[in-house]
């Protein structure tokens, strides 16, 4: 029984909306065709359905509270109405305020029409097609996948609230329409617009006595939530056969998180463009200003927190610092990267070497999922005596995620290549070293506090953190360990796609 008076004046504020909507039809209009359509209805339930009182208006709002108190009666009376005039324009109408008579019955708030009115306000994108994508994708995530049947009419937020709000939750879950008002919340821009929505989402809660199910939001820990707002532009970089002074350098875009927003979520590859490499700093230049472009000339751009430049090298230049490549700015002072954007190397080698994909992707994976133990990572110069073979066995611990090298990259003769190549074989997703000397204290201090400071998959953007307080710091006595600290991240859940041409797949490991 619905105790809020709001939300007994709005039930009552439909009803009249109803019989109005009931009015406006042709064929209601007279006495045969208002005793056609309770026949149709009695049919339908099986019962006879009264028609009381000799005025029309008094015949018709009798006929929609008989249709309210029962289960489906109003979706009953837009399929009958449909069968006695097929094109009437007020179905739509009708079918709208049923669906709304619904979702107050079942989310009633003593501000109904106040939070109706919250939710026709709210748009996700400019564009009708990238917003019903967004939309699907939300009732995707609020439905727990269930909902793969919405219904065309659903091209708005309210209407998919309203669609969302006739489903039952599942097993020790929030009832979809209360998971969808909760994601609308995180994507809205108006700080104020969020809080309104959580507030109602918590009173529902505290109304259903569900307020813990609320804080637990285990939809939001789904796999990508964690970066929703976060746009990874990749660079690759393949050395060509035949010309060792040119790379074929090519470049996509990953932008998805929970709520699938962002223009073309994991974009087809770009670019494959053979070019010198000594070029490739200023061709790095103009694609990230190009994104920006199209960042800040887009609505969807404004909820982006960082674009996070992710370099796929071979390991020749798995050592090149980077993140210090330069970015023009309106005067002719360049700035480097590391400045505005999280920079991490990612390795050629991996992603040519297709067997140990399977390793690598049950690695990655123990790291968003629950484990025996922590992640953490494992320091190669603590294996005694250089043994090789003893190391490729403790690597096989899985919850080691991150290898730090004993001495910086070299060539595939060095110590570091036979290291990287056991930590790829393992699957161990993440390589950290120093650019100068992996033994210095400061480096040292620097990667442990990293791994301290929080979860494995904000290692990026303590990094960037790092790099900056050594920008600041770049007159002092003593170099910052963030001046030459390198992270090797292989995503494995973001795979680029092959080059169209190649000459192998199988890499040196």
């Amino acid at each position: 029984m619905v105790t809020d008076l709001g939300a007994g004046t709005a039930q009552l504020r439909l009803q009249g909306d109803l019989v109005s909507a009931l009015e406006r039809c042709e064929c209601l209009r007279t006495e045969r065709g208002r005793a056609m359509l309770v026949g149709l209805l009695s049919d339908l339930f099986g019962e006879s359905v009264p028609l009381e009182g000799q005025e029309a208006h008094l015949q018709l709002l009798g006929l929609v509270r008989w249709c309210c108190r029962r289960g489906g009666g109003l979706a009953a009376l837009v399929d009958c109405l449909s069968v006695l005039e097929p094109h009437a324009p007020e179905i739509a109408l009708i079918l709208d305020l049923g669906d709304e008579w619904t979702a107050c019955r079942a989310l009633p708030a003593r501000d109904w029409d106040r939070f109706a009115q919250v939710l026709r306000s709210v748009r996700l994108a400019d564009d009708p097609a990238e917003e019903l994508r967004l939309l699907r994708r939300l009732a995707t995530v609020a439905s727990a996948g269930r909902c793969d049947d919405m219904p065309a009419r659903c091209r708005s937020v309210w209407s998919v609230f309203l669609h969302l709000a006739d489903h039952n939750a599942g097993p020790d879950a929030l009832p979809p329409a209360m998971v969808f008002v909760d994601c609308l919340a995180g994507r809205v821009g108006d700080s104020a617009l969020a809080d309104e929505l959580r507030r109602y989402n918590w009173r529902w809660a505290e109304r259903f006595e569900v307020t813990d199910l609320v804080e637990r939001a285990d939809w939001r820990a789904e796999p990508g939530a964690r970066q929703a707002d976060v746009v990874h532009l990749v660079f690759e970089v393949d050395p060509t056969p035949d010309d060792p002074e040119k790379v074929v350098f090519s470049h996509w875009r990953y932008w998805a998180g929970s709520d699938g927003s962002g223009p073309g979520g994991n974009t087809a590859r770009r670019g494959d463009a053979q070019v010198h490499r000594a070029d490739l700093e200023a061709e790095v230049d103009t694609v990230i200003a190009e994104l920006e472009v199209e960042l800040g000339t887009t609505a969807a751009g404004a909820r982006v927190s960082a674009i996070v430049v992710e370099f796929t090298l071979p390991w020749e230049m798995i050592n090149t610092p980077v993140e210090f490549w330069r970015k023009a700015s309106l005067s002719d002072i360049a700035v480097p990267l590391a400045m505005d954007h999280p920079v991490v190397v990612r390795s050629l080698d991996r992603m040519r070497a297709q067997r140990y994909w399977l390793a690598w992707k049950q690695r990655w994976s123990t790291m968003s999922g629950d484990q025996a133990a922590p992640p953490r990572l494992y320091w190669s110069d603590a294996n005694g005596g250089w043994d090789l073979t003893g190391m490729a066995v403790e690597l096989k611990d899985t919850s080691i995620v991150s290898l730090v090298l004993s001495e910086p990259p070299g060539d595939r003769r060095s110590r570091a290549w036979q290291e990287a190549a056991l930590a790829f074989r393992a699957g161990v997703p993440i390589i950290i070293w120093d650019r100068e000397d992996c033994s210095n204290p400061r480096f040292r201090e620097a990667v442990t506090g990293m791994f301290e400071a929080g979860g494995v998959h904000g290692l990026p953007h303590r990094l960037a953190e790092l790099r900056t307080e050594a920008l600041r710091s770049r007159n002092a006595v003593e170099p910052h360990a963030g001046r030459s600290l390198a992270v090797l991240w292989d995503d494995a859940e973001r795979l680029p796609e092959p080059l169209t041409y190649g000459w192998g797949s199988q890499g040196g490991i």
